[in-house]
């Protein structure tokens, strides 16, 4: 779109939105430059919808961004946000798209001269002076919680509210959601930093503790918080099902009573997220067997499904107990999922992904050159072929491991073989030698990678003779 003739400017907030796709392939400082011109103006519908489609560049370079009055009030429920990308899903999230109409509760039934005296505040505050911010929180977040529930439960403003969330019962429910989150900001605040850093690969002691004193104290301001203070704990954790088998030894205060209540809801939403972050596994192409289209890299395929498995482990032998055969079929069936994930991805694609980066002979008889992209990928390809034997007792992948395995082995020699047979027609040029020989170490660094070093004995010795290194020794 071409900027009007009157100069009024219009033109460059029209365009906008075709800024998004540049702002993934500037460089990192240049990007970062962008951002911070384009949070002056953050609140223009146009920018909002720029920041939400950079998001994933932005959460991977992470610059240092200028703190604002709507990212203080986030800080109590961020960690329980919904991710925009991937399958983790944060336990109990809150959505996205809350955040707006909660912001606009606060600033419309809350006490606008404490929010104006706040924000001159925020945006004379540092960036990553979290100190700073968290006192500001200290005055934003109970009010933000009064005007919230006030909005939503009183009978005044009850059409207002619901005009605001079109009507959509879900969104109320974490509206409210949120509002208890913001009552315990500053116990979450300090349970964040005992339970850093995120994710936590597993709990000690010492974190153990920090969760029961920031449990009780949650309790003494209402029994009901326990459980909102408990989602953040498990959503910093690399395995949530982890707080679940301490949960019992915790003593929460004057929220005893509610105890089993709290250990059956966060039961319950554990198997629930789960089932979600499975789920995810079919919008990615991955969940209508062999046939879908491959939307992550095999090892990251790995890296989800150990969590996924170690998070179904943990939660089994938990819930054991409980004697529940439903929940034994809920996760079972998420296993399925995975294992379906781990088939498409990384088995049923190795051929393409390993195979083809040794490449078949030319038929001039010339060393095709050397793809170093395509042998990278190859190498990921294959580690995370050899991780699957940590997955195959959980998802039953002991067969199709083996055959995918024994395939790739017999692949990679016979192509190996080939670029063997063909190296004499390239020893007599120094620039076609050089290039065969490489081709010839990639194939036997593949072949060790999948069978190992001692099934790659015989292979190594022919290529070091047909190349002379034996006679250099």
């Amino acid at each position: 779109m071409t900027e009007p003739a009157d100069g009024s400017g219009q033109g460059k907030v029209d365009r906008l939105p075709g800024l998004e796709s540049r702002l993934f392939d500037i460089p990192e400082d240049k990007f970062i430059e962008v951002v911070r011109l384009l949070e002056r103006v953050r609140d223009h519908p146009d920018v909002r919808q720029t920041f939400a489609a950079i998001r994933p560049r932005l959460v991977q370079v992470r610059p240092g961004r200028r703190p604002t009055m709507k990212r203080v009030l986030c800080m109590p429920f961020e960690d329980v946000l919904e991710s925009f990308s991937g399958v983790d899903v944060p336990l109990g999230r809150i959505e996205r798209r809350v955040i707006e109409p909660v912001w606009r509760l606060v600033t419309e039934c809350g006490d606008t001269a404490l929010i104006d005296q706040l924000d001159r505040q925020v945006q004379e505050t540092a960036p990553g002076n979290i100190n700073a911010l968290r006192n500001i929180g200290r005055r934003l977040w109970p009010m933000a919680a009064l005007a919230i529930r006030s909005a939503v439960e009183q009978d005044g403003s009850r059409q207002m509210v619901w005009r605001l969330l079109h009507g959509d019962e879900e969104l109320r429910r974490q509206v409210l959601d949120v509002a208890a989150f913001l009552d315990i900001g500053l116990t979450v605040e300090a349970l964040k930093d005992a339970l850093a850093p995120k994710p936590l690969p597993k709990l000690d002691d010492r974190h153990v503790e920090a969760i029961e004193q920031a449990a009780q104290a949650a309790a003494r301001q209402s029994p009901t918080l326990v459980y909102y203070l408990l989602l953040v704990a498990a959503s910093r954790m690399a395995n949530p099902a982890d707080l679940l088998t301490v949960l019992n030894d915790i003593d929460l205060g004057k929220a005893r009573r509610e105890q089993p209540v709290i250990f059956a809801q966060l039961s319950g939403l554990v198997v629930t997220n789960l089932e979600e972050r499975s789920a995810r596994l079919d919008g990615n192409g991955f969940g209508n067997g062999g046939g879908a289209a491959v939307a992550i890299a095999p090892e990251e395929a790995i890296a989800i499904a150990e969590r996924l498995v170690a998070s179904v482990n943990t939660t089994s032998a938990v819930m054991d107990f409980l004697a529940e055969p439903v929940y034994r079929e809920r996760l079972d069936a998420v296993k399925a999922a995975v294992r379906t994930m781990v088939t498409g991805s990384v088995l049923d694609t190795a051929p393409q992904g390993i195979l083809t980066a040794v490449a078949a002979p030319a038929a001039n008889g010339r060393p095709v050159a050397v793809d170093d992209d395509a042998q990278s990928a190859a190498e990921d390809h294959a580690r995370a072929l050899r991780r699957c034997e940590g997955l195959a007792d959980a998802l039953g992948l002991h067969q199709p491991l083996k055959d995918a395995m024994a395939s790739m082995e017999k692949g990679l020699l016979e192509r190996a073989q080939a670029l063997l047979a063909q190296y004499p027609r390239a020893a007599g040029d120094p620039d076609d030698a050089e290039t065969a020989e490489i081709n010839l170490f990639y194939a036997l660094r593949l072949l060790e990678m999948v069978a190992g070093p001692a099934r790659a004995d015989r292979l190594r010795t022919a290529i070091m003779a047909a190349t002379g290194e034996f006679g250099e020794g």
